[in-house]
């Protein structure tokens, strides 16, 4: 943690979730959040990014699509059903890594291919926030998979051979997890995702190790959910370990054209005040509680 003067800049890792995305798709968010800390907190500067991985999983999806459609089976001339399943699952079936198989390398490289793209991005935030600012993330849908899963990958030493091992000689506390303070997820299906484990898995370490270990446990996990969003579910009553590791559940109605609906309700939560406001606050305390400590 570093307070330069009496400013401080944040790195923020924004994560995107399933279906067809946008390159830029965190930046309206990113400011609504730069917004309303400018006017409770000028002293914090976000640094923000946004981890898009989309276009890993599209090339695959529209390869999909051309062998398929050839068989005429019956996509719709109004609302092309088929794509959107194929873009949604697609993505999350695409992602998922498989059994290890010796001499088998490409295995798993969507996987992987997604995980140096957090890499790189959190490499990019490190050269223009400073090795050892505090990091954020905040993730959607799918995203919230992937950013656990990231995390817990580094907290455990499993980086995957390649490309990604290659670059992660000597990486910077932020690229390393270590300032990890705030972690977001919005719309997330990790409860449904525990299933393939018999205790419900574990979740990541939170906070950050090197954080607890140096008496500086700030920051916090905080779920967000829509009752509506059939895709989103609380996390604290998973297991003892996720209740201590997430600060809290937090139920929010999703603002939005027919938001009470399941579909539209998972993606409004980019644009929910309470989720804007809560986490524009917990990074505003972030700054207070540092500079109550001796500068590290």
């Amino acid at each position: 943690m570093k307070v330069v003067g009496n400013s401080m800049k944040i790195a923020v890792g924004f994560v995107h979730g399933i279906g067809k995305q946008k390159e830029h798709f965190h930046e309206a968010m990113a400011g609504l959040i730069s917004k309303r800390l400018g006017e409770i907190c000028p002293a914090v500067e976000l640094v923000s990014k946004g981890i898009y991985w989309a276009d890993i999983t599209d090339r695959l999806e529209d390869e999909l699509k051309e062998k398929l459609a050839p068989d005429h089976l019956h996509w719709n001339k109004w609302i092309d059903a088929r794509g959107y399943t194929i873009s949604f699952l697609g993505d999350a079936i695409a992602y998922q890594p498989l059994p290890h198989k010796a001499g088998d390398d490409d295995r798993n490289y969507i996987y992987t291919a997604i995980h140096e793209r957090f890499y790189e991005k959190l490499q990019e935030l490190a050269q223009c926030t400073g090795p050892s600012a505090p990091l954020c993330i905040i993730s959607h849908s799918l995203g919230t998979i992937i950013a656990s899963n990231f995390i817990y990958d580094l907290q455990n030493g499993r980086l995957p051979s390649g490309k990604l091992a290659s670059i992660s000689e000597n990486p910077s506390a932020l690229v390393r997890g270590d300032t990890l303070t705030h972690f977001y997820t919005m719309g997330s299906p990790i409860a449904i995702w525990t299933m393939r484990y018999n205790d419900f898995g574990k979740p990541i370490s939170f906070p950050s190790p090197a954080l607890l270990a140096e008496g500086l446990p700030y920051g916090e996990w905080v779920n967000f959910y829509d009752k509506d969003d059939v895709i989103a579910y609380p996390l604290k009553r998973l297991s003892a370990e996720y209740d201590a590791a997430v600060t809290e559940d937090v139920e929010v109605r999703n603002p939005g054209f027919l938001a009470s609906t399941p579909l539209n309700s998972h993606g409004g939560y980019y644009r929910s005040k309470t989720v804007i406001e809560r986490i524009a606050k917990s990074l505003a305390d972030l700054y207070d509680q540092t500079t109550r400590q001796p500068i590290r």
